[in-house]
């Protein structure tokens, strides 16, 4: 007797030319072993390309405007963290009595808000190419922030007068 053929080996059973699925050890036949990611046959001498994974993020250019986009999203800020202590300082001055004193903070507040809006739009809308994201949000903290203050002292003049 000879030895068989490959070509004629019984259904159901793997030929012994093929080697099984899963089978890693000749490049390009089967598949990969589990936990590696398929790859073509490489050439000799050649190295292969990463198959996945995300390429590594562009380095920021040095004339980036990210750190403006940053200002504007804490100049926006800024005037909700003065609103915040707001209260504080009117138990403080209503306890003391000195009401004038009220109006003097009341003041400060809508000035630094006012200034602090503008500030973080326009450093928002520098920024807007290179960083739209925390641009956007410096933009609108900065809009809420001119508009509150704005209204507050276009309510002030209607009130007093």
């Amino acid at each position: 007797m000879s030895t068989p053929d490959p070509s004629q080996t019984p259904p159901g059973q793997p030929s012994p030319a093929v080697p099984p699925y899963g089978y890693a050890g000749a490049r390009g036949y089967g598949a990969p072993a589990y936990g590696q990611p398929p790859q073509p046959p490489q050439a000799p001498g050649s190295y292969a390309q990463p198959a996945w994974g995300a390429a590594p993020a562009p380095m920021p250019a040095a004339g980036s405007r990210r750190g403006l986009a940053l200002l504007a999203v804490i100049l926006g800020a800024f005037p909700l963290a003065m609103s915040l202590f707001q209260p504080f300082a009117l138990r403080a001055v209503v306890g003391s009595g000195n009401y004038a004193v009220w109006s003097l903070v009341s003041l400060v507040i809508g000035i630094l808000s006012l200034l602090t809006g503008v500030g973080a739009i326009v450093f928002g809308l520098l920024a807007r190419r290179d960083a739209p994201l925390p641009a956007g949000i410096g933009i609108g903290l900065g809009a809420a922030a001119a508009a509150g203050a704005l209204i507050g002292f276009l309510y002030t003049l209607v009130a007093t007068y």
